[in-house]
């Protein structure tokens, strides 16, 4: 659909003169045949429309290039109205007089068939308002399409700049956190050094895709929660207690950037960081042929849960990717247990 779209687009903006010449051209036979029937002499009545069409085609560009952006477009109806009577006024008023000089200079040519029909009032505003509203009619219709597209684009460019805003929900205390505890690891020259080296160069270079992408394999995002752990557990080391895991096919399904690892991070700054004792982080991952549920679980119950940054702009990137198509619970009534279930269909 969208290649036909661009195909007449393109025609249209590359033989733009010519479309128009079928349209007149259309529409000059739609007259001769429409007010030909009653008499049947199509040659005659295609010589009187032949010599009003100019003002209609005047009228109608007039309208459709003047008019109606200036004034229709701007919201300033009165004087669209205004100007718009005045027109339809002077072009019956031309089509009047060139119908009357017409019957005078042919008063003494004898024409079969002349009809006095063909200088009626009647007959000059049918004709003119016909063409006239179908062809203002045609330029907003195009108007509406343009600024629906536009309006589109508009809309995407803006959800796209949301979403690289969103994915990259890296806490900033978690990259310093994981720095010092680099420098301490090569200050020790310990072989751990290496390995978190590797993790956090892995997860830098997966925010930085990722915002390219609207999904990205579950397994990739399943991979950086691993390293995200891997490096968190350099700071709390055996505070925390984690225990996950992963059911199903992962292979088979996609999720947005990033949804998982601000899931993991609310975990630990709310379970672990704000906890004297010893805390634990549950995560389970389950997946089907039309969903996949996400339940995060982690120890000391929060206030007004749910209120967080984190959360709320996860919230506003499941709304963004997957519409209706997601569910979110986010806390439990269980003591000290703070909770989050999301379930993503396909």
């Amino acid at each position: 659909m969208n290649r036909v779209e661009n195909l007449l687009d393109y025609l249209f903006s590359r033989q733009r003169w010519m479309i128009h010449v079928l349209f007149w051209m259309m529409i000059l036979a739609f007259y001769v045949v429409f007010f030909g029937r009653k008499n049947s002499n199509y040659l005659q009545t295609f010589f009187f429309v032949g010599l009003l069409m100019p003002v209609t085609v005047s009228t109608t560009y007039f309208l459709n290039y003047f008019l109606v952006p200036r004034y229709l477009m701007k919201e300033r109806y009165g004087l669209f109205l205004l100007y718009f009577i005045y027109t339809l006024i002077g072009s019956l008023f031309l089509e009047m007089m060139i119908s009357m000089l017409t019957f005078i200079v042919m008063a003494g040519v004898k024409i079969k068939d002349m009809s006095p029909a063909s200088i009626d009032i009647f007959f000059l505003l049918t004709s003119l308002l016909m063409v006239v509203f179908f062809g203002v009619a045609i330029k907003m219709l195009l108007h509406w399409r343009k600024s629906k597209d536009e309006y589109q684009s508009l809309m995407k460019d803006k959800v796209e700049a949301e979403l690289k805003f969103l994915k990259v929900q890296l806490n900033p205390h978690f990259l310093f956190n994981t720095l010092n505890n680099l420098y301490y690891l090569t200050t020790e020259k310990s072989e751990k050094a290496p390995q978190a080296i590797l993790q956090l160069s892995e997860m830098l270079d997966y925010v930085m895709h990722s915002g390219k992408s609207v999904f990205v394999p579950l397994e990739k995002e399943l991979k950086q929660v691993e390293n995200y752990i891997a490096l968190e557990l350099l700071r709390y080391e055996d505070r925390v207690q984690i225990d996950s895991s992963v059911l199903g096919e992962s292979e088979n399904h996609v999720i947005g950037p990033m949804i998982l690892i601000t899931l993991i991070e609310n975990a630990f700054k709310h379970g672990v960081m704000k906890s004297a004792g010893k805390s634990w982080i549950r995560m389970k991952v389950e997946c089907s042929a039309s969903k996949v549920e996400i339940m995060i679980s982690n120890s000391w119950r929060i206030k007004e849960s749910g209120k967080g940054i984190g959360l709320e702009n996860l919230k506003s990137q499941l709304h963004h990717l997957y519409h209706e198509k997601y569910f979110l619970q986010v806390g439990t009534d269980r003591p000290n247990e703070f909770s989050v279930n999301l379930v993503l269909r396909k």
